[in-house]
C-alpha cells in the first residue's frame, strides 16, 4: 500500500513538471527593468528573451506601466535572434473530420451530423459574449458574433472538425471541444481578427495559440468589436446600472427593514401599555 501511495505521488509530480513544461513559463530577462539592456526595440517593437528547456528565444514584449514590467504580448508566438518568426509547422492535419451543420447555438458553440451522430461542439480556444444564457442575458457583440458564425456555417461548402491532441475530447458539459475549418479557414481565427471573439481557455502548447494571439492582439490595437471604445462605454454604462440598480435593491431593503422593525417596537409597546394597563386595574380592585 505504501508502494502504490509513493508510485502515486511520483506519477503526479511527473505530470506537474509535464504540464509546467507544455504552459509558457517563467519571465523574460531583465522583466522588472524598464531600461534593461536585456530588452531590444527592432522596427518600433521590443522583444526579450529567456531560455526554455536550455534553449534561447525571442517574444514580443510590451512595457506593463501599473505593475511595471515588462509582459509578453503572445506567448506562443517565438521570434529567433534575428526577430524573424519562428514558424509553427501547422501544416495540413490528418486529424479532421468532415461535418455537417445541424443547427448553430450562439457564437461559439453549434452542432454537427458526425459520422452520423448529431453532437454539440464548443469551439476551442476563443469565446463570444451571451446571446441565449438565461442569467446573463444578450451581451454587446454577441448578436453580431452569432450571426457571423451562422452565416459561415451556413454558407460553407465544407465544414471540418479538428481535435487538438494537447485539449481534452470533450468539456465539462459534454460538449466536444474542436477546431473549426469553414472551406479551409479557421473559423476561431476569422471571428478573434474580426473583435468577435476574445481567447478564452486558450492553452499555449495548443496548435493554433500563436495565430490566435496574434489575430486578437492586432484586434486590440485597432479596436475592433469588443475592444472597441464603444464597448468600454456600454460596459461602463452597464457597470453604473448595475451600480445604481444595487443601490435600489439596497435601499428597498432597508425600507423593509427598518418598516418591520418599527411595527415589531408598536407591538412590543403595545404589548407593554396591555400589561400595565391590565396591572393597574388589578392593582385598583
Amino acid at each position: 500500500m505504501k508502494k502504490l501511495k509513493n508510485t502515486m505521488i511520483i506519477i503526479i509530480l511527473i505530470m506537474s513538471i509535464s504540464n509546467i513544461s507544455l504552459a509558457h513559463g517563467g519571465n523574460i530577462t531583465g522583466w522588472k527593468d524598464k531600461n534593461s539592456k536585456y530588452i531590444t526595440e527592432y522596427n518600433g517593437k521590443y522583444y526579450g528573451y529567456h531560455k526554455e528547456d536550455g534553449i534561447v528565444h525571442y517574444h514580443q514584449v510590451k512595457w506593463n506601466e501599473e505593475n511595471q514590467k515588462w509582459v509578453i504580448i503572445a506567448p506562443a508566438v517565438y521570434y529567433d535572434e534575428n526577430f524573424n518568426k519562428i514558424e509553427n509547422n501547422t501544416g495540413n492535419s490528418t486529424n479532421k473530420v468532415k461535418v455537417k451543420l445541424v443547427s448553430t447555438v450562439d457564437g461559439d458553440t453549434a452542432k454537427f451530423e458526425m459520422n452520423g451522430e448529431q453532437v454539440t461542439v464548443r469551439f476551442l480556444g476563443i469565446n463570444t459574449k451571451e446571446t441565449v444564457d438565461p442569467q446573463v442575458g444578450e451581451e454587446a457583440w454577441g448578436k453580431e458574433a452569432s450571426d457571423f458564425t451562422k452565416d459561415k456555417l451556413q454558407n460553407a461548402n465544407k465544414i471540418e472538425l479538428e481535435f487538438d491532441s494537447s485539449s481534452d475530447e470533450k468539456d465539462k458539459y459534454d460538449r466536444y471541444l474542436a477546431w473549426i475549418w469553414v472551406d479551409d479557414k479557421l473559423l476561431q481565427n476569422l471571428l478573434v481578427e474580426n473583435g468577435l471573439a476574445e481567447n478564452y481557455m486558450l492553452q499555449n502548447n495548443y496548435k493554433y495559440a500563436g495565430i490566435l494571439q496574434e489575430s486578437q492582439e492586432i484586434a486590440k490595437n485597432n479596436k475592433l468589436g469588443i475592444w472597441s471604445d464603444k464597448t468600454n462605454n456600454l460596459q461602463n454604462n452597464e457597470s453604473k446600472n448595475q451600480i445604481a440598480e444595487d443601490n435600489k435593491v439596497n435601499n428597498e431593503s432597508n425600507n423593509s427593514f427598518y418598516l418591520i422593525l418599527g411595527i415589531i417596537l408598536v407591538v412590543i409597546i403595545s404589548i407593554f401599555n396591555l400589561v400595565y394597563i391590565k396591572r393597574k386595574n388589578n392593582s385598583t380592585k
